[in-house]
């Protein structure tokens, strides 16, 4: 029965969405346990800042607190001002589906996780979130909001996404630029598998019109260290087609080329100020995320782009 099939879809959504919020509830409680265990003291993310006392601010906002940490005055930015703007942009291109369905966590189910455990610490610090999907070179876009109802919203969206396509890079982030009312973070979760120039050249794009940025790149420990011996059927997963190879003849090459790509990513988060972190999709995503906020809240606070 028709109506029958459509009801048993709509509870496999309903319970993929549960699973998922479960997950990222999992990924976050433990980046907090792994700060707390540090002995940090702090927000979870601390992307806003108390600016510095000038003359003219209330008195009653100054943070006394602080004042005896600093020996100096800072006064408590107002909720509006402290609060930011973020955005996940999750690559869902073809590349993403590797390893495929029952061998391993694929990237994207991988990316899928660590992308709801970041949108429930921002919006549980009452942050705004919205969420990109990258397919088939263009942008699926669910606009920011704050809230719990929203953290629904966006787990659903996630779970009914399917990776599929070309990356194109470029395209998608000029669109997504122009869709910034203000100056927001852009956290970018992909393989970063598009080429160089096009990556580099969009990047700089968001970064020049005063946008934070932090890049997360996905990878498969396939992909890191080539462990293939036998003769295999290599196949692209975004319309490259299939190719027969003998891999102990391109291993040298290929790390070579895939530790290359991936200093050059970093070089390119040096030059705009961005954060870059690897997360190899067989390590706990928690963990990852934990060292990587508990690094960020040692450095001094950065200087904002004008």
């Amino acid at each position: 029965m028709p109506w029958l099939r459509k009801k048993k879809e709509a509870l496999e959504v309903i319970s993929r969405v549960r699973e998922l919020e479960l997950k990222a509830r999992e990924v976050a409680e433990g980046a907090l346990i792994g700060l707390h265990r540090s002995r940090h003291r702090g927000s979870s993310i601390e992307f806003s800042e108390h600016k510095p006392y000038t003359v003219g601010d209330q008195i009653s906002l100054i943070d006394w607190k602080l004042f005896a940490k600093s020996d100096r005055y800072y006064v408590k930015q107002f909720e509006d001002e402290t609060r930011i703007q973020a955005y996940l942009v999750l690559d869902a291109s073809g590349s993403m589906a590797y390893p495929e369905a029952g061998k391993a966590l694929s990237k994207f189910d991988y990316g899928r996780v660590l992308t709801a455990g970041l949108a429930y610490l921002l919006l549980s610090q009452g942050d705004a979130v919205g969420l990109g999907v990258i397919k088939n070179g263009e942008l699926d876009w669910l606009p920011s909001r704050s809230g719990e109802r929203h953290f629904t919203a966006l787990a659903e969206f996630l779970t009914v996404t399917k990776p599929q396509g070309e990356t194109h890079f470029a395209p998608v982030l000029f669109d997504l630029a122009g869709r910034f009312k203000k100056r927001s973070l852009l956290i970018l979760i992909s393989d970063f598998f598009d080429p160089e120039l096009e990556v580099e050249k969009s990047l700089k794009l968001v970064r020049h019109r005063g946008n934070e940025m932090a890049f997360f790149q996905l990878l498969a420990p396939e992909e890191m260290e080539f462990p293939f011996a036998q003769l295999t059927w290599f196949e692209g997963l975004e319309g490259e087609g299939k190719i027969l190879l003998e891999p102990t003849q391109l291993k040298k090459a290929y790390l070579k080329l895939i530790s290359g790509w991936r200093e050059k990513l970093e070089r390119i988060s040096q030059e705009l100020a961005a954060d870059y972190q690897l997360f190899r999709t067989d390590e706990n995503p928690a963990q990852i995320l934990s060292a990587y906020l508990l690094r960020r809240s040692l450095l001094p606070k950065r200087v904002r782009a004008r």
